[in-house]
């Protein structure tokens, strides 16, 4: 009788828990026409492009402001310190602001509809139309020029590998685009990516495991967005999905959600998931509420540099915390070893945005048996790459 009474009590407070988390509608009104095609963070901002202007939020999400840059807008892409634009029309079709948003600046491309913009790296910039046009920018997205003779005509998504692959429409290209080679895939609505290789979301979900040449198909199902985060895989469909054992299995969550329809666009930021939808607006919710536990958490503080910060305490015993800044999103490693250059820990290995962030190092609870000693701590990011030493002491 006493088990039985355990149980029911449990079963009572887990349907709680999941009657309680549900999404929250965040922008959008009761009519079904505000489409988001992008959803990105840039320096503490999240920003969103729709079909009739730019969103801007300073909390998180929690609300937003409207910045009109004309009829619409449609790409949207960061360097980490500055941010770009696809307009639908206008004199110029790509701006890009300096101060999070309080001014903008014209480049010199008047092509229609910018859908797509891509940092390639610091000295190369990718955009593409809908028109079946790409360009190519070599001075921070100030002055463009047209890309031709390029093996695809069309593209949902241009993306670049933590390596430096550029994929697009089935292509990629270990050069920066000076030659490209032919892959399996074609048209993708979205990539991410983890330790255990390049997420896609097409008229499937695929996973690459050797950058980008061929693909294994993971689920069933037109996947209109996707974002790989250690084991956590989100999931955009017709409604939300996702996994938190690398993909395996997928679990559907639309609680809250007054219509469901595709989710166009995500946005994770180690705490929260927004979701933009194909007409009801912009949805949120704390992955905490899900079940979700992440690797390593965001702090409140602004990103402006590449930054490892020493461990603290130090020498410790059995935990320390250890610090980091990345100004731009990439894929993150940091990673623990010993004076022989063997990996013993890894803390991050994921996609991050931008952002500041605190990793804990647990010794205690290491397989390898760890000893007193100084061992070697590593932060790669991007072109970043710093190490630093901390001390064990038993």
């Amino acid at each position: 009788m006493k088990r039985i009474t355990l149980l029911t009590i449990y079963l009572i407070l887990i349907t709680s828990l999941q009657i309680s988390a549900e999404w929250k509608k965040v922008f959008g009104g009761s009519v079904n026409n505000i489409i988001v095609y992008n959803l990105i963070e840039h320096q503490g901002y999240f920003f969103a492009t729709r079909n009739s202007s730019l969103l801007r939020s300073s909390d998180k999400g929690e609300t937003w402001g409207t910045i009109n840059l004309g009829l619409g807008t449609m790409g949207l892409e960061s360097d980490g310190s500055r941010i770009f634009v696809g307009k639908f029309s206008g004199t110029s079709t790509l701006v890009y602001s300096d101060d999070n948003g309080e001014t903008w600046i014209d480049s010199d491309l008047s092509q229609a509809q910018i859908s797509e913009i891509r940092v390639i790296n610091p000295n190369l910039m990718f955009a593409y139309s809908n028109f079946q046009k790409f360009y190519k920018s070599t001075d921070r997205g100030a002055t463009w020029t047209e890309m031709i003779g390029l093996p695809f005509s069309a593209t949902y998504r241009i993306y670049v590998t933590n390596t430096g692959r550029i994929l697009i429409s089935g292509y990629y290209s270990d050069d920066n685009g000076q030659t490209w080679t032919e892959t399996e895939g074609g048209l993708i609505n979205s990539y991410s990516e983890n330790e255990d290789g390049i997420w896609a979301g097409a008229g499937k979900l695929f996973l690459s495991h050797d950058n980008g040449e061929t693909w294994e198909e993971k689920l069933f199902g037109y996947t209109t967005s996707v974002i790989a985060s250690g084991n956590n895989i989100f999931r955009g469909v017709y409604g939300f999905t996702y996994s938190t054992d690398g993909g395996e299995t997928f679990v559907s969550y639309d609680e809250g959600i007054e219509e469901v329809d595709q989710i166009i666009s995500m946005l994770f930021d180690g705490e929260f998931i927004l979701i933009g939808l194909d007409g009801p607006g912009i949805y949120k919710i704390a992955v905490s509420e899900l079940g979700i536990t992440t690797s390593v958490e965001q702090t409140e503080e602004l990103a402006y540099n590449y930054e490892l910060s020493q461990n603290y305490p130090n020498p410790f015993n059995p935990s320390t915390t250890i610090r980091f800044s990345i100004p731009e999103s990439g894929f993150v490693t940091l990673k623990i070893y010993d004076m022989l250059g063997k990996e013993v820990a890894s803390l991050v290995n994921e996609e991050l945005p931008t952002g500041a962030y605190k990793a804990v190092f647990d010794a205690s609870s290491s397989s390898k048996n760890l000893s007193s000693g100084v061992y070697l701590y590593r932060l790669k990011a991007n072109n970043f790459v710093q190490t630093k030493k901390l001390t064990l002491i038993k």
